[in-house]
């Protein structure tokens, strides 16, 4: 017989009945009455003791094979099985079979109608506790690919590159400071409300105001903005109309969510409101823009890298719990401004990389560049987990509508399911004789 430490302090049970080399196991029972009915490797939590003394005994429970929870109620038998998971996560739990107390609430009272051998019977057919975080290959359903949900970028090539942005990822996006990151995914939010996809943005450089005003002129497109001029400095600009934007608030109205920069950039707040912007309202689409503007915990740079590291681990697990695709912006490392960026350049820990589905970087070519190219940025897929693809795109920018638009065959003209329905509207008012302006 194995020497088994004494753990009589926390656990109720007659040492000199026990045997972990028995195959029947550990009988971790509900009360003594039960402990004293089963008699043979049975035990219970001792009087006065709570769950938490069973880290004492982990050395005590790993010595069996297997541990049986021979109690009838399912609340209370769960509650045990919960805590053995903890303390005991490297051996069998089982269960009995449906119908193996045979209308008996407890072990004591089997015994009382059916003796031991009915007692011994609990476990014929026992049932094994799947081990938490362990699966087998072979129960694992296929997936079609192309039956997961996602979200197409409105580019093409890129979509046709990634499958699109699908449901559970992280993308993080990078590219230097200024060279349009902010803009595109402003489109790309845009294509999401168009395909019918509502969505929660965090914007923690840019005003609420400034934000909106960014993103209609993307909704719009070239055809309904208008060139105007700063009355005080003679800079130009382009602007939405009143009636125009009406139309965009009502298209996007409960479908498009900004997160108020102005109630704090805590990263867990930022993730709290995202949750909240999920369940109430059915986004599937998300956006922290940027990083360094969260503020997270961390004196020195390793903890700060450190924090980034566990938000964006934070953020992979919103996305795959609740089935939405998360953008994440993150500027790279300083250093050569010419070369290529890589995934590794993104700045602070590689852990931000390392578990994003995704890595995309933007950037804008110089004017030799651009004349030479013909094409006023790059667009590029450093990592993409589903297909690893790794292609570039060059991108066209048109200046009204902040909008970008593939080189060559892209088209910044786009139009909106919102043109569509006003147009509708516009045609209903003019046959009532009626202006709308």
């Amino acid at each position: 017989m194995a020497m088994l430490c004494d753990v009589t302090q926390w656990l109720t049970y007659r040492p000199e009945m026990m045997d972990p080399a028995l195959p029947s196991g550990l009988w971790f029972c509900s009360d003594l009455l039960d402990v004293q009915a089963v008699e043979i490797n049975a035990v219970c939590l001792g009087l006065g003791c709570g769950w938490e003394d069973l880290k004492h005994c982990r050395e005590f429970l790993s010595q069996f094979k297997l541990i049986f929870i021979p109690v009838a109620e399912e609340v209370r038998r769960n509650g045990i099985i919960q805590q053995l998971e903890v303390y005991a996560p490297s051996t069998p739990i089982l269960t009995p079979g449906d119908g193996a107390f045979h209308g008996c609430g407890s072990i004591h009272e089997l015994r009382d109608k059916g003796g031991l051998k009915a007692v011994d019977g609990l476990l014929y057919g026992a049932k094994e506790k799947p081990a938490q975080g362990l699966i087998s290959l072979a129960d694992v359903e296929r997936t079609d690919m192309s039956n997961i949900p996602s979200v197409l970028s409105g580019f093409p090539e890129l979509d046709r590159s990634i499958g699109g942005l699908y449901a559970g990822e992280v993308s993080v996006w990078t590219g230097r400071r200024g060279e349009g990151k902010s803009t595109l995914l402003g489109q790309l939010l845009v294509e999401s409300i168009n395909q019918g996809f509502p969505m929660c943005a965090y914007s923690g450089e840019l005003p609420a105001w400034r934000f909106k005003q960014w993103v209609s002129l993307q909704a719009a497109g070239p055809d309904n903005v208008t060139a105007k001029t700063d009355t005080y400095s003679g800079k130009p600009f382009y602007s939405v109309s009143p009636f125009i934007q009406s139309q965009i608030d009502e298209w996007w109205k409960d479908r498009f969510f900004l997160y108020d920069n102005q109630a704090g950039s805590d990263g867990r707040q930022i993730l709290r409101i995202f949750q909240y912007a999920c369940r109430r309202y059915g986004c599937c689409m998300f956006l922290v823009d940027n990083l360094m503007t969260a503020r997270l915990s961390g004196g020195n740079d390793a903890d700060y890298y450190r924090a980034q590291s566990e938000f964006t681990g934070e953020l992979v697990e919103f996305a795959k719990k609740n089935e939405c695709h998360c953008h994440l912006v993150a500027h790279p490392r300083k250093g050569d401004k010419s070369s290529r960026l890589e995934a590794d350049d993104v700045g602070g820990s590689g852990d931000v990389t390392n578990r994003a589905d995704n890595v995309f970087s933007l950037k804008r070519l110089s004017e030799a560049e651009a004349e030479r190219n013909g094409f006023h940025s790059v667009l590029s897929v450093l990592k993409n987990r589903a297909y690893g693809s790794t292609i570039s795109v060059g991108l066209d920018f048109d200046e009204a509508s902040r909008r970008f638009y593939k080189f060559g065959t892209g088209n910044p003209h786009k139009k909106l399911n919102w043109e569509y329905s006003s147009q509708q509207e516009i045609r209903e008012v003019q046959r009532d004789g009626t202006e709308p302006f």
